[in-house]
């Protein structure tokens, strides 16, 4: 895997690409992914709330689809926080999901957020999984063994930096890729902690054999393998 200590893009083999955003590159298919959205988060914790980052969610994709000409955008569940919503907040996420469907082929992935309909009745067709370049892209809800490389969502990992705050952060393995939220609502899942590790462990890879890579919104961050940035936050520990 190509790395560097700062770049617009790392190549994570099989011609997928890690951009920054937490955006996922497939080079053969011209397909740009992007896993939990959950639009309309802000009526789930308060329906008095303006929903302000369904747009900025919007401008964020169709920018990157313009820039990157895409073909395809891959949408790898939980593109809602929730099918409960009031009438005002529906009809404005489906009105995104119509935008977005006149960028380029728009292929909807549901996840459990989506609920028991899968998000048809809000979403349109949704499916369970894809498959592109030998991958196999699902939500990742529902772990399971194949002899694909999983590129699911769901997870929501990040480097914890102290305090409260944290960054996005993709989970690059020979057996899956996990891609960040690219909500801004979610701290997610600490990258170094136990439940990481077991999460993973379920596609089968390992924390010596997962590479961490952080996604601001302006640049990717190759930090090595899970154990190995663990010793490093170990070692740094030691030394105060």
């Amino acid at each position: 895997m190509n790395a560097a200590p700062r770049a617009l893009s790392v190549a994570l083999g099989g011609g997928a690409h890690a951009l920054p955003g937490g955006l996922l590159w497939l080079e053969a298919t011209a397909s740009l992914v992007v896993a939990d959205l959950h639009l309309a988060y802000e009526e789930a914790i308060g329906g008095a709330l303006p929903l302000w980052s369904l747009d900025e969610s919007r401008t964020a994709l169709e920018d990157a689809c313009a820039a990157h000409g895409a073909r395809e955008l891959i949408l790898l569940g939980d593109v809602v926080h929730g099918t409960r919503l009031s009438e005002g907040a529906a009809a404005r996420v489906t009105a995104t999901i119509r935008r977005l469907r006149r960028l380029c082929t728009l292929t909807i992935v549901a996840g459990n957020h989506e609920g028991a309909t899968r998000g048809a009745e809000l979403l349109g067709e949704c499916v369970e999984e894809v498959e592109r370049s030998g991958m196999l892209l699902h939500h990742g809800d529902r772990p399971r063994l194949s002899g694909f490389r999983h590129v699911i969502g769901h997870l929501h990992p990040s480097i914890a930096l102290g305090g409260d705050r944290s960054v996005p952060a993709f989970l690059v393995a020979p057996e899956a890729i996990v891609l960040p939220a690219a909500s801004s609502y979610s701290r997610g899942l600490n990258v170094l902690g136990r439940d990481c590790r077991a999460a993973i462990a379920a596609y089968g890879a390992r924390a010596g054999s997962t590479d961490v890579i952080a996604a601001t919104a302006s640049h990717c961050y190759p930090f090595g393998s899970i154990a190995s940035l663990a010793r490093a936050a170990r070692e740094l520990r030691f030394a105060r």
